[in-house]
């Protein structure tokens, strides 16, 4: 049996590809973000979902995540890859992701590849709250997902284990 070499494709396969990143300024999504990058420099344009915070805008806080010391090996080999990240506005609590209509469109248009990797992981927050905002996100992005024109993957990266051991907790508090 013929293997293939994983180093060339999994670059081949994002080659030329749009790609639609949630959970992009969490731990995980910079992670992804910067693999992607390094790795797969053929790859056309990455989309982040990002939304105003703590007075910062959309641009700032992916300025700011972009300077994080992560990316510095990116930024002495390939400073230019920093020009494929397109910056959206939008957030996952919200319906619709909180997604204007041009940037829906533009992201139907445009991308052939989703990591919904965001989720919420506050533990101060209530259960029911918590599991609404989690499976609308998912339900939102799977509805968009259906409208993209060059879809090939979408991926959810589920945090069972956080999940699972935020739920015993909660239970706990309650039973006190």
């Amino acid at each position: 049996m013929e293997t293939k070499n994983e180093n060339v494709y999994v670059p081949a396969f994002y080659a030329n590809r749009s790609i639609f990143i949630t959970g992009g300024t969490g731990f995980l999504g910079k992670a992804l973000i910067e693999k992607l990058l390094r790795s797969c420099p053929d790859v056309r344009e990455i989309f982040v979902l990002i939304r105003p915070k703590k007075g910062l805008s959309v641009n700032d806080r992916l300025n700011k995540i972009l300077s994080n010391k992560l990316f510095d090996l990116l930024r002495s080999r390939q400073p230019s890859a920093f020009d494929k990240i397109v910056p959206v506005t939008g957030y996952v609590a919200k319906e619709n992701l909180g997604l204007l209509p041009s940037d829906r469109e533009m992201l139907i248009d445009r991308v052939s590849i989703i990591f919904h990797v965001a989720a919420s992981v506050r533990f101060d927050e209530g259960l029911k709250d918590a599991i609404f905002n989690n499976t609308r996100s998912t339900r939102d992005i799977c509805i968009l997902a259906s409208e993209m024109k060059n879809l090939v993957a979408s991926l959810r990266y589920f945090l069972w284990k956080i999940q699972f051991f935020r739920i015993i907790f909660l239970i706990k508090k309650k039973i006190k």
